[in-house]
Order: C-alpha cells, then structure tokens, then sequence
C-alpha cells in the first residue's frame, strides 16, 4: 500500500516525505514548508504541469487459471476458502432465482452480482465482525458472510410483514443492524462520507475496529466521494473506501466517468494510502483488505482500495445491457470471474469436484424457492407501519393521518387490496384520540432558580457547553468552530472539552452532515454547524434523503442524535446569501424536527433540548438576535441546566380580538404590532411558534376559536411558506369561528434584497395593516 506521509495529530504531515531545508527563503517556524497546506518546498524557474503520480500495479495472488503466482501463499485456509466459496456460489445461484421471479411478475425489481462476487466475500471475511459496513447496493456475498439468511433476503424482496424494514424499501435494500451493517441506501454515494464519522468514532475510542464504505466506480464521480476522502484524511478516521470499479455505471463506462488513473490514484492527492487489486482473486481482495484494516487502526489513517472487476449482469432488471456492449465481451469475462477461478484452485488442491458443485447448487436453489413460497404466502405488515419510525414517537400530525386511515379503508374496502394486509380486514385496532393532541409527548421539568441577562450568543455557548459537560460522547464540529465561530457562539469550546471534540471542519457541508450521521450510527451525539442558513442548500441531499430518512428505512437503527446548528434570517445588510429563512424547505420532509428560538432564554433551553432529542434537530437561529439587548423575560436565562419543550407554543402575549403567530426573529416585530394595535383598541394575542416541526396547532387552535381572527408571519416568502400549512389547517378547524379571513404577512416571493430589505420583510406597519384589515372584516 502506498502511504503518503506519516501522520501529525489528526493530519498526514506530508513533508515528513521531503528532506527538511534549511534555507529561510523555503520555511519558516523552525522548518516548516513557507506556505501552509503543502507537503514540501522548493523553487523552480519554470512551470511544472504533473499530469500523475506514480503508477499504480494491479495486487494479485493468483492467475486466471487459478494457480497461484510464484512466491504467493494463501492468505487463508482451505476450509476457510471453502466457506467463502460456497457463498459466491450460494450469491450466484440466489440472483438467478430472483431474476426470474422478477421476469414473472413476482417482484418488481432486482440486480444481480454476478462476476463481483469476490469483492464482496472477500472483503468482507477479511473485516472483523465489530467493523461497520455502508453498503452500496451489490454487496450480496457481503449480507451473506455477515449471517443474512435466504429467507431473510425474500422477505425484504417481497416487502411481507416478516421484512425487518417493514417492506419500505426498494428490492435487494438489505440492512443488518445488529450485526454491524447499515442499510443500503438508493442514492449513490450517500453512504460514503457518512462511514469516515463512524471511524473517527472508532479513532477516538481507541478502538479495534473501522468503518467501511463500499461504493462503484460511478459513485465515484460524485462530490460526497471526494468530500469523504478529504474528511476522512484530515480527522485520521479508522475508515476503508472500498471502491468496485466493474466498468459500468448503467451504461456509461469507465471511459466516460473519468480521465485520471482510475480511482486509486485519486488517494494520495488527499494523503489516503491506496492500493489497487485484481476483484476477481478472491485471495488479493482478502490480503489487501486485510493489510488495509490493519493500517487504518494500526496508523489511524483512512485507506482506499480500488478493486478491478466487470459487471456481467445487467445494471438492474430495468436494464438492458446488450444495448451498449456486446455479448462476445461478456461471455468472455465470465470465464474470468471469481468463480471459476476459485474453483479450479480449490480442484487443484482435492477439494472440490463436479459433484459437490452440482449439489451445492441444488440445494441452495432447493432452499431459495422454500423460502419463496413461504414468503409469498405471508401478508404485508399493518396499515400502522406506515406511519411509525418516522420519529421517534408518532407526533400528532402522524397520529391523526393514521387514526383517519385506519376507519377510512374500511369505509371503502372495496378500493384497497385489504386482504394482502395484517388486521385490515377486521375491527380497528385500539386507538387513544389524546395521541392527536398537539401536546409535547415528554414535558422536561420548568427551569427554577437564579438566572442571568445575557446574549444569545452566550446562551447558545453555555448550552453546548452543558452538552459537552454531560455528555462525554457528544462531538461538536463545523467550519471555524474551533476558534469560536464566525459569530462566537462555540468561543473556548475547545479549550475546554479538546480538540477531539470540538473540530474545525473541511469546508463541505454535505460531508458535514454525513459526518454527523456516521458519528451517530457509531453511538455518539452530532453536533454540527452550518455557517450560515443559506449554505446548508449542498447538504440538503443528506439532511432530506439520509438523515430524515434514517429511522425509517432502517427502522428504528442510528442517526438520531443529530444536531445541525444555522444561523438564519435577515441581519440588515446580508442580502440573498446571508440572509435566508430556510424552514419550509426542510418542514415539507417527514423525520425532521425544527426549532427557532426568540431569545437567549428560549435558545438555551430548546437547544438543550434539541441536542438530546432522540430525533434528528434542525436548529435556525435568528442571527439578528444574536447581541440583541433583551430587556424582556427573554433575556433572562436560568443558571445550569434545563430544557424547554420541543413541540410546545408559548403565548408570549394574551389578547382577545387577534391572533398573531410567528418564529423566530419575527416575534418582536409581533409584540411591537400588538403595542400599537392596543393604541388603537385593539387586543392582540401574540404566539411563538417556536417548533416548526412538529408545531403545536391546539395552542393556535385555542386562541383563534377565542378571538375569531389569525395572521400568520414570517421572513421566508410568502408563497408556500409555513404560514399556509398554519392557515389551511386552522381552518379546517376554526371555519364557523372566523370572523375574517386568514391572513400571511411574510417575505416577498423575490429574493432577499440588500437596497430593499426594509420593503422586503413583514415590518410591523404591513402587520398593523393587516389588524386593521382584520377587524373591520
């Protein structure tokens, strides 16, 4: 394996590779390269282009005949090889069935793995059993040799009530939770810069064990590989990148996703020991994974391994490969599969022969149709599958869709396909009508005793503090949190707690947020910070696909303990891109929990709570309020520890003629319309929201049934805000008690101005028109 340097605290220090100069026009601080962030210096009177770096061999042990190569000896056993043999034969024979049955209609879809079946049982028997793997989607021998049975995998690919993720995923989406494997996720890539937090876990643990990311050549070509890479290299995370390079991504090959050497080479620019190994020697796969493990715990070190090797089905069932290469450069690649290879050695040593191969075949197939039948003869799970997992605990919302569901499909049996269902085609089950109730499921106890007046900055800092305090296994990491943050709220964080746990990250918020997800599988609390609000847009496809997700797919397993932090809203000179109020976007996605805070008191104690929510926490807060001077009870922030609800409204001001409910920054602009309303004669009644998601309606409900009026405001655009999903299901509750029609004061439907920005947000003079409008409905 090709090492790049040796390592320097979290760091490969590169320039332990170059003779140290001691020529002052070259270094500076005692030797050091002149310019940071590279491995080592000199000049040159000409420009230099490289083009690459060193050639990369291919690692074999054994020849396409199956004869081992002079000097090669068995990385293992015979009997240890006849165990991984049996399960690339076993992978074989399961994807033939299953392609049928999908040509039969009996499921929807499938891919096989054929030809790439030494890359995943080698590899994986090389691991150890404590060792986390990401899957990818064709890692079968891997399920395999990790102990997922036959009828397991027809389970899954069936989506019956036996399916240990309750039938929510796509075919051949396996997961094996407690056997250290996480679920395999749909969107390529994802799972990569998730494993280097599960192994940085492991690094900080001391422990014996990696994280292991298994990706294709086509996922290669996405940002969250090279942002993995990167992370993975500058935390030292005990992580292998174990690319399968089988020339294909559906129909684009290799020479169309890349110009470079392949993926290997791409190891070393980020200071990852790389090695390239022929897949299909099934001994290679095993020693180099083997090595790589080691060095990854021994160094603590990311390693990338690029194992060659060809696609010999098609990209899935919905694919047809004869399109786009052709059947003679097929069939000529099966006869230099895993298989045949392994089997003749193992023939050449008396260990196998034609007639346990007929019988291993048989019985394997024997066992996959068994477990067929007895698949399709179970039932799809409850109707309530549909809606747990999602949270925690279902929240109101969900409860309600659930409760009128379940009496729904029995009104109109005649249009569901209520027998394939468990306990549809009898009573409704018991059903509590207070779970409906917007209530918070857990109420922590009220905050007592002294308290101080000081910033949200401050309070926000004692909170993450606290968190830290109790609870050794919390992580805080982000763009320039290490010396505070660009607005000071994580200032002496890492003095105290250390630099293991409060990190400078790369500057990359998807790996961000699939770092949190990694450190959360691995059992600890994410903490993460976007800078901003309206940077968090790259990590959108981890936060709505990955982390929201998570608890559902995998039912129940990892990625809840996560908090990402983002300073939103306007600031008075942000313009567009320092100035957003992102909420909507993320409250349209089911599994996110989001919370925005009004004041010092209020951020404290939510993001206390937030961070130890068994949900995943999208945290905003209004930047503008960061040094607000709070002469209110805002200000006044508890000593110590305490939690203030998630999921509670507060009524921040009581009236009786109308009712006015925002978040966030936008609460003052609401107590200020309501002081000169009261000028007027007119009673408002002002409620923070505070949580977005879930929002608390029976507190809304409540004041609008007394004054018979709403407004709803907020700093994001008005079209498709989360004021309409207020107003539309206030109304469907209060219809007979409105005395005028719901109102949104929010943002323009433009973007955020820099000239206009005075125009551009809900002030208090367009509220107070709204009032008036209001009360002489």
């Amino acid at each position: 394996l090709t090492t790049a340097a040796a390592k320097h605290g979290r760091r490969f220090a590169a320039a332990a590779a170059y003779p140290k100069s001691d020529d002052p026009d070259l270094t500076y601080g005692g030797g050091a390269p002149l310019f940071k962030g590279v491995g080592s210096m000199h000049w040159s009177s000409k420009p230099i282009f490289r083009r690459q770096g060193q050639e990369f061999p291919v690692y074999r042990l054994m020849d396409q005949k199956g004869k081992l190569l002079d000097g090669a000896t068995m990385p293992f056993s015979v009997e240890q090889g006849l165990k991984m043999y049996e399960l690339m034969v076993r992978s074989s024979v399961y994807d033939g069935f299953f392609l049928t049955m999908q040509r039969q209609g009996r499921i929807s879809f499938y891919l096989t793995n054929w030809g790439e079946e030494a890359a995943s049982v080698g590899s994986a028997a090389a691991l150890s059993d404590e060792d986390k793997i990401w899957p990818q989607y064709r890692e079968l021998g891997m399920f395999l040799w990790r102990g997922l049975t036959v009828q397991e995998m027809v389970d899954q690919n069936i989506g019956n009530e036996a399916d240990r993720n309750k039938g929510r995923n796509l075919q051949v989406h396996y997961s094996l939770l407690e056997k250290n494997v996480e679920c395999v996720s749909a969107c390529l890539s994802t799972q990569i810069p998730q494993a280097p937090g599960a192994g940085y876990a492991y690094k900080i643990d001391g422990a014996d064990r990696v994280s292991v990311a298994y990706f294709g050549d086509g996922a290669a070509s996405e940002g969250d590989a090279l942002t993995a890479l990167n992370f993975a290299s500058v935390y030292g995370s005990q992580t292998l990148f174990i690319c399968r390079n089988n020339g294909f991504a559906i129909s684009t090959g290799v020479e169309d996703q890349f110009s470079g050497d392949g993926i290997a080479a791409r190891g070393p620019a980020f200071g990852v020991p790389s090695v390239r190994v022929d897949g299909n020697d099934l001994l290679a796969v095993y020693a180099a994974t083997k090595e790589a493990r080691r060095l990854a715990v021994n160094e603590r070190t990311p390693v990338l391994l690029e194992l060659m090797t060809y696609r010999i089905g098609d990209h899935t069932t919905s694919d047809d490969s004869k399109s786009y290469r052709s059947t003679d450069e097929v069939q000529e690649w099966k006869t230099k599969g895993p298989i045949p290879r392994f089997r003749a050695y193992l023939e050449s040593v008396g260990a196998w022969d034609e007639q346990k191969q007929k019988a291993l075949e048989a019985q394997a197939k024997e066992e996959v149709i068994s477990a067929f039948k007895e698949g399709e003869r179970k039932k799809r799970g409850p109707l309530r599958d549909l809606f747990t997992d999602v949270f925690a605990e279902m929240p109101w919302h969900l409860e309600e869709q659930w409760q009128h569901m379940e009496k729904h499909v029995r009104e109109f049996p005649q249009d569901y396909n209520i027998s394939k269902y468990r306990d549809l085609d009898g009573t409704p089950p018991a059903m509590d009508a207070s779970r409906a109730l917007s209530r918070p499921r857990r109420v922590p106890p009220a905050p007592a005793g002294a308290t101080k007046r000081i910033t949200m900055v401050a309070a926000i800092n004692e909170a993450l503090s606290i968190a830290l305090e109790t609870d050794d296994r919390s992580v805080i990491f982000g763009e320039d949190v290490a010396f505070g943050g660009v607005f000071r709220c994580s200032v002496g964080l890492r003095d105290k707690f250390g630099e293991h746990r409060v990190m400078n990250a790369p500057l990359a918020e998807q790996a961000i947020a699939a770092f949190a997800v990694g450190l959360s599988c691995a059992g600890y609390t994410a903490i993460a910070e976007m800078q901003f609000a309206d940077y968090i847009f790259p990590a959108f496809d981890q936060i709505v696909n990955e982390i929201a997700k998570y608890r559902y797919r995998n039912v129940g397993g990892g990625a809840g303990n996560i908090v990402i932090r983002a300073p939103c809203s306007a600031v008075g000179h942000g313009s567009m891109y320092h100035s957003q109020s992102v909420e909507s976007y993320f409250a349209h996605c089911p599994g996110l929990k989001i919370v925005m805070p009004r004041g010092p008191r209020q951020a404290k104690g939510l993001l206390l709570a937030a961070i130890r929510d068994a949900d995943p926490v999208l945290f905003f807060e209004p930047k503008v309020l960061y040094r607000h001077n709070f002469e209110t009870a805002e200000g006044d922030v508890p000593v110590g520890d305490y939690e203030l609800p998630l999921g509670q409204a507060e009524i921040v001001r009581e009236g009786k003629d109308v009712t006015l409910v925002g978040w966030g920054s936008q609460v003052m602009r609401l107590e200020a319309v309501a002081k000169r309303a009261a000028d007027e004669g007119i009673s408002c009644e002002v409620i923070d929201l505070q949580t977005i998601i879930p929002w608390d309606v029976d507190t809304i409900e409540a004041s609008v049934k007394k004054t018979g009026r709403l407004i709803v405001s907020h700093e994001a655009p008005t079209t498709n805000g989360f004021g309409a999903e207020i107003g539309i299901k206030i109304q469907e509750r209060c219809f007979l008690q409105l005395e005028a029609p719901i109102q949104r004061v929010c943002g323009m439907d433009t973007h955020f101005p820099y000239a206009h920005e005075e125009f551009y947000l809900p002030s208090v003079p367009r509220l107070l028109e709204a009032v008036r409008k209001s009360m002489a409905f």
